[in-house]
């Protein structure tokens, strides 16, 4: 059976993680992604932990499916071997600050003169036409410059594991991808994607910044994700409890699990939020959070452990998602997590691991119908 994007090539030129989690989506579900590095390869190669030098685990996961070559772009050469490879491309993926690739002749304007059918789709941190275009950044500071990190309602600042903004941007520009090539079905054109962190960032708050704008016109204040029965607790071991309670039949129970029946009626006593909130923080520091679990019959009602990422690993949850999916590979067993969608008759595949630097110079490049000779002198002169 085919696979759900089967005979779509995409060029990924991307170098971190947002562009590089978008080209992996896309070859899991079957597109040709072609990975192209500068000829020192990607700076994430070299990361920790590596199974061997210069395969990361960072590296494994997000370029596994995707076959890889190298290019410089400095000679003409190397332009003219990009050039090439998108002539015939569905989609071409890159993360440079804006500007750069248009310095180097290869900005969509130029590109889609020689391919008018290319998705050319661009991922940066602030957008193509904003006047903070040039200016770096990274998830961490775009989830503080966005406002995220507040949205724990206390003013303390929060720092994710996750890369919340990047990871965002990355399923954004799949989904606009898949967009433009339904889009190009119907009128034969490609068109240009602008991906940016920041508003992805701000369009992953739409609930609280609706809530902050509306309350500007009403004069409420604005309600946050916290309240004495939707919070997370500290439990006696320094472990932590997640109690999502919204429902009024789910905070019954909750408060008969604890032994504070008395609150059941104060739900939504939000003129003591504070003392309720203490109430609770107090009983539920006399247990453990693996006996608190255990009353809470499974998260039935929305109690349930906060756990560490290695916990999560280790959990009946996660093996029963099929998320997992362990591979023997020649650098030794490689354990990959798969995309979290799941199509019933064109499914994602980890059909082979990501590529050494330029693995398959050689093989694109003939396919491009460049000869041996030519192969062999561009990798002398270093344009490859």
């Amino acid at each position: 059976m085919d696979s759900a994007l089967q005979g779509i090539k995409v060029i990924d030129f991307s170098q971190w993680l947002p562009g590089q989690y978008c080209g992996m989506v896309l070859a899991d579900f079957g597109a040709d992604v072609i990975k192209v590095e500068g000829i020192k390869g990607d700076p994430n190669r070299n990361f920790a932990p590596q199974l061997v030098p210069g395969m990361s685990s960072w590296n494994l996961a997000l370029n596994r499916n995707k076959r890889g070559i190298t290019v410089n772009l400095k000679p003409e050469e190397g332009k003219e071997i990009l050039k090439n490879l998108l002539k015939s491309a569905d989609v071409f993926l890159e993360g440079f600050r804006p500007g750069y690739l248009q310095s180097k002749g290869l900005g969509y304007d130029e590109i889609s003169k020689i391919n008018p059918r290319l998705i050319y789709c661009s991922i940066t941190g602030f957008g193509q036409d904003s006047k903070f275009r040039q200016q770096p950044a990274h998830d961490l500071n775009i989830i503080g410059l966005s406002g995220m990190n507040f949205l724990n309602d206390t003013g303390n600042v929060a720092i994710s594991e996750v890369q919340v903004s990047a990871i965002g941007s990355s399923l954004n520009a799949v989904a606009a991808i898949s967009m433009a090539l339904l889009a190009r079905e119907k009128t034969g054109k490609g068109q240009k994607i602008d991906v940016s962190l920041y508003n992805t960032a701000l369009s992953m708050q739409i609930v609280s910044l609706a809530s902050i704008l509306g309350c500007r016109v009403t004069g409420d204040t604005p309600f946050g994700r916290r309240a004495h029965y939707y919070d997370v607790y500290k439990t006696k071991d320094g472990k932590y409890i997640s109690v999502g309670t919204i429902e009024p039949k789910f905070w019954q129970r909750f408060c008969d699990m604890i032994g504070l029946p008395e609150l059941k009626d104060r739900q939504y006593d939000f003129a003591h939020e504070k003392e309720i909130t203490q109430i609770i923080s107090n009983k539920l520091q006399t247990k453990t959070r693996d006996e608190w679990v255990a009353l809470a019959e499974d998260g039935t009602f929305c109690v349930t452990p906060v756990y560490s990422p290695d916990e999560a690993l280790e959990n009946d949850m996660t093996a029963a998602s099929g998320m997992l999916e362990t591979r023997s590979e020649d650098l030794g067993e490689v354990s990959y997590l798969k995309p979290a969608v799941k199509l019933s008759d064109t499914p994602c595949e980890i059909r082979f691991r990501g590529p050494y630097i330029g693995e398959h110079n050689q093989e694109v490049l003939l396919e491009l119908g460049y000869t041996e000779e030519e192969i062999a002198g561009f990798k002398a002169k270093g344009v490859i």
